[in-house]
């Protein structure tokens, strides 16, 4: 293999790193995002507080009632747009996913025929000594 090809190749592995690098960053930024929210949901889901509003001597405390109440339709509410925003993340995710694996595959390809080519050309160097 001449030095002209093994140049293209050494450029191409360089540019098809860079690609790989950019496609995993975005995929790992979407998954990063996606997993906060994943964290957020459970986190709500451990904060629910039960309705009953009784104080110890058993009687029903009405402002209680209604504050619970209130942050329970807040929490249903946050819910609602948590999961909204985890499912377009998670489209965000699954359509990344193959960009980042193509670019992956590309650029370990390309980086196999650089070794390749580079390892020829040693080696046509040692056969004209």
């Amino acid at each position: 293999m001449d030095r002209r090809k093994l140049e293209t190749l050494q450029r191409l592995a360089a540019l098809s790193a860079m690609k790989r690098d950019a496609e995993l960053a975005k995929l790992a930024a979407v998954a990063q995002s996606r997993n906060r929210l994943k964290t957020a949901l459970s986190a709500l889901k451990t904060t629910e507080a039960p309705l009953t509003a009784e104080d110890e001597g058993g009687s029903v405390d009405p402002a209680m009632l209604a504050a619970r109440l209130a942050h329970r339709r807040w929490i249903e509410t946050r819910h609602s747009r948590l999961n909204q925003q985890l499912a377009a993340t998670t489209a965000d995710w699954l359509r990344q996913r193959p960009a980042a694996s193509r670019a992956f595959g590309r650029a370990e390809v390309l980086e196999t025929l650089r070794d390749r080519a580079q390892a020829a050309c040693r080696d046509a160097r040692g056969k004209e000594r």
